[in-house]
């Protein structure tokens, strides 16, 4: 049966005339799933919860900073683990850097602008030059209010599960969501806590001997700088 061949041969050419869709980003799925409300109502609870889970971890990090460095000397604080690392005084630094330019001017910029302007560069240095001639406790008094007052701001825009979706343009990374930038707020803190007790017990390196092999924060290379 020939003209069934030929046929074939016809829908087949049609095809392959056919322009090649484009593959999607995760984030560009993300938010279309958000969009045509494909995303469970079980997914969208987990986000809520997953934020609320966030902002309680974000809303703690003021105290637990406090705790563990206001009034140490400072042979502990300004301490750093070698040649271009960070000591305890900079990561504060750091941390108050991110709370001025970073998690709520990102997160505002994706609601109001979406991917059509692009974030800032973060200016991962920004410390050494603003925090010259302050005090430790200064800078742990200063990321108190800020956290505080950006905690506040973000629990006031009221967040849908929707909301989680829109996309942002990071100049490194690309296409990213509001979702994945708040996650990546409260992984962030968590990171530089343990920066901090690993730069802590860099001394007790030689000082414990042979127990050395039982203590995971003497074994644990720099990697949150």
């Amino acid at each position: 049966m020939p003209h069934l061949a030929r046929h074939d041969d016809e829908r087949e050419r049609g095809r392959s005339r056919e322009p090649a869709s484009r593959p999607r980003d995760r984030a560009t799925i993300s938010e279309e799933r958000f969009a045509c409300g494909s995303v469970s109502a079980e997914r969208r609870s987990t986000l809520k919860q997953s934020l609320a889970d966030t902002i309680a971890i974000l809303s703690r990090t003021p105290a637990v900073l406090n705790a563990l460095l206001r009034g140490l000397p400072d042979a502990c604080t300004l301490r750093n683990e070698g040649k271009d690392t960070w000591n305890a005084f900079e990561v504060v630094g750091h941390l108050i850097h991110g709370e001025r330019t970073d998690w709520m001017p990102r997160a505002k910029r994706m609601i109001e602008s979406g991917e059509s302007r692009p974030f800032e560069a973060f200016d991962r240095r920004a410390q050494e030059r603003e925090n010259e001639g302050r005090s430790l406790i200064e800078l742990l008094d200063e990321f108190a209010r800020l956290r505080s007052d950006n905690l506040a701001e973000l629990r006031g825009m009221d967040l849908r599960p929707e909301d989680l979706g829109r996309r942002g343009r990071h100049p490194a990374l690309g296409v990213v969501t509001l979702s994945q930038l708040l996650a990546t707020w409260g992984a962030h803190d968590l990171t530089h806590l343990h920066q901090i007790s690993r730069i802590l017990a860099h001394p007790y390196r030689e000082a414990v001997g042979p127990w050395s092999v039982y203590l995971g924060v003497l074994q644990c290379a720099g990697h949150s700088r």
